[in-house]
Order: structure tokens, then sequence, then C-alpha cells
């Protein structure tokens, strides 16, 4: 009997210890086989195209073209990709998040060896995974619940300047205040004023209660745009 071809993978993220401690983790499970690493969206799309891997571990932020971004650019020619997101986040709103971009799963960053190739697997073989918390049938909720939502709290028509509107759409892609300055040619220090000036003006008082709302207003842009 031949043997199992292993699960070829490519691994993208912009720091390249997280991608060692990867690498590290998986070097000797023999069902899975990292074929290349990169550190940006557009190395992602590049590799890709060459290699054709079975699955991508994607990290959301990295410099210049995120993870999201790469899924959605790939899926026009690859109808079938198979896509894990990596993420600091693990809320119901990224979860949707993830689901909305065509990825087949989410994981922590944090997240053990085990439970990684247990989800690598599980999207190998067709299925999702989203969390040993998220079974196919409450995944199918969450999806029922996202695309009925209408929120109080997020109104497409609120009165926001396009710069309030570009910090919410990098917040709700994971990015950090030093992505942001950098995307935005602006110091930190500015960006942390906008941020603090967008959660005066929709009188929110906590960061969890803004990476909340900006990933629940881009939620709803996506869905007012289909």
């Amino acid at each position: 009997m031949a043997a199992q071809k292993p699960i070829r993978v490519i691994i993208a993220d912009d720091h390249k210890l997280f991608r060692s401690g990867i690498i590290s983790l998986l070097e000797d499970v023999e069902e899975v086989l990292i074929v290349a690493e990169v550190e940006s969206g557009t190395e992602l799309i590049e590799k890709y195209v060459a290699l054709t891997p079975d699955i991508i571990l994607v990290d959301i932020s990295m410099p210049g073209m995120g993870g999201i971004e790469a899924i959605k650019i790939l899926r026009k020619k690859f109808k079938d990709i198979k896509a894990l997101i990596l993420s600091m986040y693990d809320s119901e709103e990224y979860v949707y998040y993830a689901m909305k971009s065509g990825a087949r799963g989410m994981l922590s960053k944090n997240t053990l060896k085990g439970e990684l190739v247990h989800a690598l697997k599980t999207v190998y073989s067709g299925a999702r995974y989203y969390g040993v918390n998220l079974s196919e049938a409450k995944i199918a909720e969450l999806e029922k619940k996202y695309r009925q939502i209408v929120s109080p709290e997020i109104n497409p028509e609120a009165e926001l300047t396009s710069r309030d509107k570009m910090i919410l759409e990098y917040i709700s892609m994971g990015l950090t205040s030093v992505e942001m300055a950098a995307k935005m040619d602006v110091s930190k220090k500015t960006i942390d004023y906008y941020r603090a000036r967008l959660m005066q003006t929709l009188k929110i008082k906590t960061a969890p209660e803004l990476i909340s709302y900006a990933v629940r207003y881009s939620l709803m842009n996506r869905l007012f745009e289909e």
C-alpha cells in the first residue's frame, strides 16, 4: 500500500521567529510538509502560484498586502484554495470575518502542536476548523446569526471621517498602531491620538470594545456590498 502523501503547506507571517516556531513544531510530523515560508501577501501569491500547496497558513496582518487580501486575490483563480488563518483574536466577529474572507478555518497564534496538526488535517479533508468548541453545527449557527445581524450599535451611515473609516478597517484586519503608522505615513503617537479621538466619537471606553466594533463595522459594510 502506497504511503499517503504529506499535506503541503506554505506559512505566511512577517515574524521570522514565529515562522521558525511553527516549522519547529511540524518538522517531525510525517503527515505535514512545509514547502515554503513567506513574510508578505505578495510573496504568498507568488509562491502559491508556483507551488500550489494543499494549505496556506496565513497571518491576518503583514506589511503591504495582508493575509485576507491575499486570500481574496488567490480565490479568484484558485476557487478551492484552503486557507487557515492565524490570529491573536478568536471572538465571534473575527471567526466570521475569517469565513467571509474565504478561509476554511482560524487558529490562535498561541495554539499547541496537537491542535495545529488537527486543524491542518481537518481543513485538508475539506471540513472547516475554527476551534475545538465550534462544531460544524455551531459554525452554521454563527454564519446565520451574522448574515442576519442588524445591530443598532453599527450604523454604516454614521458620521465618520474617511480617516476614521480607514482606522476601523485597519483595526478589523488586526494591524497594530505601529503597522497603521507605517501604512498611513505618520507616527505611532499620531495613530494613538486618532484611536483615542475615534473612541471618544463612538463613546467606546476600552481597546477590546474598539476591536469588536471595528470588526462588526467592517462586516456590516461587506454585507451591504453583497
